[in-house]
């Protein structure tokens, strides 16, 4: 009789084993394939600060470049304003002069106060700085990404993890490839 108690304990103490096997695997696989997830869902959350970062930023390019346009062409006229009037009477000069004195103090005082200095050359680097930035992310995730799938692949592809991935359906997962 002690014999047979002993060697049921066998059988349950290795089925138990087995099971607990089992359940170590399967939960090493959901945590492996939590990664992938997570993985996929970092390229998912960079793309998508590409795709809000660059209108704003574009945004802010246009404006500074249109206020420099703008400026441009308003100190042009002026300049042009003033070479026409040189060749009138003294009264037409001093009017054209305090003109072009009152538009280029308002617009010195305009400058001073919102746009210490031209800014749109500085606001395409920071912008090509930002996209850079951007891509390195992108670029790092998607290496996040491809070890989570090679750790998930690996473990559904070898014992015990086949066997339990076959029970309970975990498949392959696809690598970020080239192109993608």
């Amino acid at each position: 009789m002690k014999k047979s108690i002993i060697f049921l304990i066998a059988i349950v103490a290795v089925f138990l084993l087995m099971l607990l096997g089992l359940v170590l695997t399967y939960n090493s696989m959901v945590s492996k394939d939590q990664a992938v997830k997570e993985g996929w869902s970092n390229i998912q959350v960079q793309y998508q600060r590409r795709i809000d970062l660059i209108p704003q930023v574009i945004s802010a390019v246009n404006s500074s470049m249109t206020f420099e346009r703008g400026l441009l062409e308003n100190i042009t006229a002026l300049r042009t304003q003033w070479l026409d009037s040189i060749s009138g009477s003294i009264p037409v000069n001093v009017n054209t002069t305090q003109q072009l004195d009152a538009r280029i103090s308002a617009l010195l005082i305009a400058i001073n106060e919102n746009y210490p200095e031209l800014k749109s050359v500085e606001v395409v680097s920071d912008f090509i700085t930002v996209v850079e930035g951007t891509e390195n992310r992108i670029a790092a995730e998607k290496i996040f990404y491809n070890d989570a799938v090679r750790s998930y692949n690996t473990a559904i592809n070898s014992f015990p993890g086949n066997l339990v991935a076959g029970m309970f359906g975990f498949e392959d997962a696809p690598y970020y490839e080239l192109g993608q």
